[in-house]
């Protein structure tokens, strides 16, 4: 049997006791059921004793649990050996089913990019037809989209990962709304919360848009809200954007700081600084 944190390790107990424990598990449980287990005892550095339910087995085990930890296992695979791997309970969405987030973000990226290819003649109608506000270019993007189903299911789809880690993210939530700039690609828009419990009112929330703007240049917007007030800044390198945006957002915005570089760790887009790994 193979318990492991977030991949597969050698588990091992031995001889007929373990065989037998290995059918009595198969006839228990299936593949994706979520399981929890009892530290008895470590048996050496990274191998422990657990019980999960009745059942005493030798797991191998990354955590630096403390006898009697409750840990969470996932079920992945039951022939030719048991895989288990031990997850975040945090990850366990209100229906107690597991989401991984990065395998979650590695889909809404490839979704988002096929998606984007699909969709190259619906940006093209938006942009030639420069509609001014949000909800009217909203509105016409559906209305080309229920046109071409194809493309719809991967949009759909590409909503749906988004959806999915969402509901395992208790203060951060994506959102994809390509029909904001129609022009840019692999937007995300993240927005991160800090609650006041105590004091609602005294919570602050940031939102990060990231986008890039032809021909592929890196740009992100970051808002900053805490009652009453609120203000946003323009991150970009490249001098072009800064020259285009930084004079119309001075001369119509107040809200408007400042213009700051990209930082490093989110050169490759919001998700890849919130989910690596």
């Amino acid at each position: 049997m193979k318990i492991s944190r977030y991949g597969s390790r050698g588990f091992g107990g031995g001889g007929s006791k373990s065989s037998a424990r290995s059918a009595m598990f198969r006839k228990r449980f299936s593949i994706g059921d979520i399981l929890q287990g009892k530290l008895i005892k470590w048996y050496q550095p990274k191998l422990g004793w657990v019980i999960i339910e009745d059942m005493e087995l030798l797991a191998n085990i990354q955590t630096n649990a403390a006898p009697g930890a409750i840990l969470t296992f996932h079920v992945q695979q039951l022939y030719p050996d048991i895989i288990l791997k031990e997850i975040n309970p945090d990850h366990l969405n209100s229906q107690g089913t597991y989401i991984n987030p990065s395998e979650i973000t590695r889909e809404f990226v490839s979704s988002r990019a096929t998606f984007q290819s699909q969709a190259n003649s619906i940006f093209n109608k938006l942009n030639e037809e420069k509609i001014s506000y949000a909800n009217n270019r909203k509105e016409r993007f559906f209305e080309l989209l229920k046109d071409d189903v194809k493309t719809a299911v991967i949009f759909f789809k590409t909503l749906g990962c988004a959806a999915k880690l969402n509901s395992v993210l208790k203060s951060t939530k994506l959102y994809y709304m390509p029909w904001l700039v129609p022009c840019g690609i692999n937007q995300e828009i993240v927005i991160k919360t800090r609650t006041d419990i105590a004091n609602p009112d005294n919570s602050f929330y940031e939102l990060l848009f990231s986008l890039d703007l032809p021909p592929s240049v890196p740009t992100r917007l970051k808002v900053m809200y805490k009652k009453p007030q609120c203000g946003f800044k323009l991150l970009a390198d490249d001098p072009r954007i800064k020259a285009l945006l930084e004079p119309k957002f001075k001369g119509d915005f107040p809200e408007f700081l400042a213009t700051e570089h990209i930082p490093p760790h989110n050169a490759g887009g919001i998700l890849a600084e919130l989910f690596s790994g």
